[in-house]
C-alpha cells in the first residue's frame, strides 16, 4: 500500500510518489546508490525524497532512470506538479483540469488524465521547446494562423520553431521525423502574400533537412485554426490564439490514448495535401494577377 502525505504541498506529495516509486524497485536501492546512478551528491537525493527539494525535470528524470522505470510516464506528474508550485507561489488556487478516461483505455483504478494549461505565449512556447529536445522519433505539427511567425515572433516563439528545425537536423543514427502542416491564407484563389514569402523563405531554409517535410493546406477561413504539436507517441500540445498577434495560449495531455486522435486526424490531412514544394511551383507557375 502506498503512503498516503499527511500535507497537501504539492512538493510533498511528489516526495510521497517518488519514495514509492523506489520501494518498488527491485534491489531497493539506497540514497547513496541513487546518487551514483544520477550523478549528484546523496544529499541532494535525500533532499529531494523528504520533499525539502522540489527536483527539476532533469533530476527526475535522472531519478526514475536510477529506479528502472520509464521516465515518459512521470512527465504529466512533474509538469503538474511545478505548475501547483507556481501557482501556489502567485497565490492562485492551481485547480487542475481532469479528462476523465473512459472505455476500453480507461486506466487502472480510474486514474484521470491531468491536462497541464499554458497562460501565454511564452509559458506555451517553453514547454514546447523543452520537450521537442526530448523527443526520440517523431514530431508532427500544424502552423495555421493568419500571419507568419516573422510578424509576431517573441524569444520564447522563435526557440520554439528554431528547436524543431534544430532536431530534424541533428547529426544522429536515431531515425527520426518532423512533418508540418502549414496553412497558407487563401483569397479567391491567391495565397496571402506575407505567408506566401514566408513559405518560400522557410522551404530555403529546410529544404536540405533529409528528416524535415512540410505540406500546405490551402486556408479560407478569416482566423487562425486549431493548432497542434504531437511528440512521439505520449504527448500533444494544443494551441488557441486569435486576436493580438501575440496572443496564444493552450494545454498539453501527456497520455498516448488522448494524443491518438489527433494524430489520426493530422495523418488524415497529411495525406491529401501537396508537398511545400510542389504547391510553390504550382504557385510560381500561376503567379497573382493585380487587381
Amino acid at each position: 500500500m502506498s503512503e498516503q502525505p499527511t500535507s497537501q504541498d504539492p512538493r510533498q506529495v511528489f516526495a510521497a510518489e517518488l519514495r514509492e516509486l523506489r520501494r518498488r524497485t527491485l534491489k531497493k536501492p539506497t540514497e547513496a546508490a541513487l546518487a551514483r546512478k544520477m550523478g549528484c551528491a546523496r544529499s541532494t537525493v535525500s533532499a529531494i525524497l523528504n520533499g525539502q527539494r522540489f527536483p527539476s525535470w532533469e533530476v527526475t528524470e535522472a531519478f526514475v532512470r536510477a529506479c528502472d522505470e520509464d521516465p515518459a510516464a512521470w512527465e504529466a506528474r512533474w509538469l503538474d506538479v511545478s505548475r501547483r508550485i507556481e501557482e501556489g507561489r502567485h497565490g492562485y488556487d492551481g485547480v487542475p483540469f481532469p479528462l476523465q478516461a473512459s472505455g476500453p483505455e480507461q486506466t487502472p483504478n480510474g486514474t484521470m488524465l491531468s491536462a497541464r494549461w499554458y497562460k501565454d505565449n511564452r509559458e506555451f512556447y517553453e514547454a514546447g521547446s523543452a520537450r521537442i529536445c526530448r523527443a526520440r522519433s517523431e514530431i508532427r505539427v500544424t502552423y495555421m494562423r493568419r500571419y507568419p511567425p516573422t510578424q509576431y515572433t517573441t524569444p520564447a516563439s522563435a526557440a520554439y520553431f528554431k528547436s524543431i528545425l534544430d532536431w530534424a537536423g541533428e547529426d544522429t543514427e536515431d531515425e527520426r521525423s518532423v512533418r508540418r502542416i502549414i496553412g497558407i491564407p487563401d483569397r479567391n484563389g491567391q495565397p496571402d502574400s506575407d505567408m506566401l514569402a514566408w513559405a518560400q523563405q522557410h522551404h530555403e531554409a529546410s529544404k536540405h533537412l533529409l528528416n524535415y517535410e512540410a505540406s500546405v493546406l490551402k486556408w479560407t477561413p478569416g482566423a487562425d485554426g486549431l493548432n497542434m504539436a504531437l511528440i512521439d507517441d505520449t504527448i500533444v500540445f494544443l494551441a488557441f490564439s486569435g486576436g493580438p498577434r501575440q496572443r496564444l495560449n493552450g494545454f498539453s495531455v501527456a497520455d498516448p490514448t488522448f494524443m491518438s486522435y489527433f494524430a489520426g486526424y493530422f495523418d488524415q490531412l497529411w495525406a491529401a495535401l501537396p508537398p511545400l514544394g510542389d504547391y510553390l511551383q504550382e504557385v510560381g507557375e500561376n503567379p497573382q494577377r493585380d487587381p
